[in-house]
């Protein structure tokens, strides 16, 4: 029997994994009937691979989260980098007037000859882009932004991060029977690099399924370059990138242009309506009522012909 294997986003360390599989399958139940499917996924049918917990420790640090939207605290200069181009690319397209994010930074002119001038101007600018973000872009804050970009970034350059995440995750994949992958933000992240991997040789995936996925973002997209060209993942038979345009986590299809791969072999692209607050989540209960990716007829439907067959 094919198995689910889900990749949840960020911000879910400290809450409960079993309750948060609990969601994600309630919300998947909803879509599933929604598209008028009778297919109902056991507890043992699907694996929920929590990292949220191993993320925020090995990012964080034993004493939580060391920046806030107004006090970034110490970071790297190329951390910096990255997420200034993530919150600058998230103002743009949420059609925030220009002058919003045109913090001086230092490459515009400011003076960084003395020691420590580079990280403090890049501190500057972001603080001002992610405070422009909490102004104009409705249902996103900027310290959402900032603690996305920065778990993306870790994960993409810090071998302790990825490796710690990426060894239960091919733990999941890899087995005798096939497996559809439902990869949700950061955890697409995840997906793409595990499945290109050596890790995942001798996996089945019918499906990857990604669910309001950043790759297309042009900082991750130059971050993943880094390691090789982006390559279609081996394991995978067919990939279907649903995101909902009002989504300003995932900001752009996963086309040929904006996430060219080598080869012949194409994204398939698939846009809903995400009725959860902010339009990003994975699967969320809003007053009684499952919403989220999972809950949308189209996500649904596409389970059920894979795995209800």
């Amino acid at each position: 029997m094919t198995r689910l294997v889900l990749l949840h986003g960020r911000d879910t360390g400290g809450r409960d994994p079993e309750a948060l599989e609990a969601v994600w399958l309630e919300t998947l139940h909803r879509g599933l009937a929604t598209a008028g499917s009778s297919l109902r996924v056991a507890d043992g049918d699907a694996t929920f691979v929590y990292y949220g917990d191993t993320l925020a420790g090995l990012v964080d640090g034993p004493t939580g989260p060391p920046v806030t939207t107004h006090g970034l605290g110490r970071q790297e200069d190329g951390e910096l980098r990255f997420v200034l181009d993530v919150a600058r690319e998230v103002l743009a397209a949420a059609g925030a007037p220009p002058e919003a994010g045109a913090a001086v930074g230092p490459d515009d002119g400011a003076d960084v000859r003395a020691e420590g001038a580079v990280t403090d101007a890049l501190a500057e600018a972001l603080a001002r882009v992610l405070a422009a973000i909490d102004r104009f872009v409705p249902g996103l804050s900027g310290a959402a932004v900032l603690l996305f970009a920065r778990d993306v970034h870790r994960y993409l350059v810090d071998p302790r991060v990825r490796a710690a995440i990426d060894d239960g995750v091919a733990d999941a994949l890899v087995g005798d029977e096939p497996a559809v992958v439902v990869a949700h933000s950061f955890g697409s992240v995840v997906a793409y690099e595990v499945l290109r991997s050596a890790a995942a040789a001798g996996a089945q995936v019918p499906l990857l399924l990604t669910l309001g996925s950043p790759l297309a973002i042009r900082a991750v997209r130059d971050a993943l370059r880094t390691a090789g060209p982006l390559t279609w993942p081996e394991p995978v038979d067919r990939w279907v990138a649903v995101r909902d345009p009002a989504d300003l986590l995932a900001l752009h299809d996963l086309d040929a242009v904006r996430f060219p791969l080598a080869g012949a072999r194409e994204v398939e692209i698939l846009l809903v309506d995400n009725a959860a607050p902010g339009h990003h989540a994975a699967a969320a209960v809003v007053d009684g009522r499952a919403v989220g990716y999972l809950a949308t007829a189209a996500v649904g439907g596409l389970i059920d012909a894979t795995i209800g067959a």
